[in-house]
């Protein structure tokens, strides 16, 4: 058996999980951010029912799938060790650092929103919903090319999508303050 392809295979099967659980993630904070502000009956069971959605997505699927996409990561570069010696493989690294930092920041949100109203708002919570699209960006465009000129490409892409992401927001802030009118 190739043991670098089916480590290959664990580790797009992590990443893939693990995203899905990062996009979705957030997005609950979001509706659990505007039923803390909801002045009505239904905001302690919408609250409690976000808890549970939260805690339960964060630790039976967000967090086995980065574990399972550290293990599939590493026994590549166990089984395949120059990669470590190719600069794009340490700006790679780096980025999945700053992936991990964020997984267990969204742990951190689940802990306050349960105890209270956090300081950020619904709105803050989508843009803080863009950081992982765009990591993904970067590190994928980085895979792909195995090369520095994949970075600057991957960069491009990622400042053209934050652009394009912010204003997507804005706009869809705007017209939803409009129609709550």
């Amino acid at each position: 058996m190739d043991l670098y392809n089916f480590f290959k295979a664990l580790h797009i099967i992590g990443f893939v999980s693990w995203f899905a659980g990062i996009f979705y993630i957030v997005r609950l904070f979001v509706y659990h951010k505007e039923a803390w502000e909801k002045n009505d009956e239904s905001s302690p069971v919408l609250r409690k029912q976000y808890e549970i959605m939260e805690g339960r997505l964060f630790s039976i699927i967000q967090t086995p799938a980065m574990f399972l996409t550290l293990i599939g990561g590493i026994s590549m570069l166990v089984v395949n060790s120059a990669w470590l010696e190719q600069p794009w493989m340490h700006i790679k690294l780096s980025l999945v650092a700053i992936l991990i930092v964020y997984h267990f920041s969204c742990a951190k949100q689940i802990k306050k929103l349960k105890l209270n109203n956090t300081g950020i708002s619904s709105f803050g919570y989508r843009l803080y919903n863009e950081l992982p699209t765009l990591l993904l960006i970067a590190i994928v465009m980085l895979a792909v090319w195995k090369n520095l000129e994949g970075l600057w490409f991957g960069l491009a892409i990622l400042l053209s999508m934050g652009v394009i992401f912010f204003l997507v927001a804005k706009i869809y802030k705007k017209s939803r303050a409009k129609n709550e009118s």
